[in-house]
């Protein structure tokens, strides 16, 4: 890979990485909110589980815009690893953000609202914890730094794993009739 193209690369992957963390935060502010409004937590499933299709169709575009149809495993591998390590960078520090200065315990108080169910009290029973542990448990995941780093590892280990999925699917050795040659 020469200097200009991990330079396309980077830049690329530094986009899609930006548009990829402003899916997470709609659909993290879609959980926020389901509480006063039921149906954004479907939004909010939906965002999330959009993740892995928004990928491949941003790494579609870089492929057929800034590679010319052709594109190698081990390429594509690193283009899906910066975009998710891109986006779990900026989605972290902006939750680490909402959460330090704005959330006043909202997140906390919705966890709580959930685990405070007869149905999940009965599971709490069942599995030999108490409740209180289980709310002093949430109350120390919900600190900033905690769930802004919790946030931060489980994106990159879950953008490793799609990485490779979408970068085996995605790739191109041959370049197609639509793609654009200069």
């Amino acid at each position: 890979m020469t200097h200009d193209e991990l330079k396309q690369l980077s830049a690329y992957s530094r986009y899609d990485g930006f548009y990829l963390a402003i899916l997470w935060v709609a659909s993290f502010a879609c959980l926020l909110y389901s509480s006063s409004l039921p149906i954004l937590g479907q939004f909010y499933t939906i965002l999330l589980f959009s993740t892995p299709f928004f990928v491949a169709y941003r790494f579609k575009k870089f492929r057929e815009e800034g590679r010319n149809g052709v594109i190698s495993f081990k390429r594509g591998l690193f283009y899906c690893l910066r975009v998710h390590f891109n986006a779990a960078l900026i989605f972290s520090l902006l939750q680490w953000l909402y959460m330090n200065y704005v959330d006043n315990g909202r997140l906390l108080s919705i966890l709580t609202t959930v685990y405070s169910t007869p149905q999940a009290k009965q599971m709490f029973t069942t599995m030999n914890v108490s409740y209180n542990d289980i709310i002093r448990l949430l109350s120390m995941m919900t600190e900033p730094a905690v769930l802004a780093a919790n946030s931060f590892i489980s994106a990159v280990v879950f953008g490793v794993i799609l990485s490779l999925i979408i970068a085996a699917l995605m790739m191109k050795q041959v370049p197609s009739s639509n793609s654009k040659q200069y």
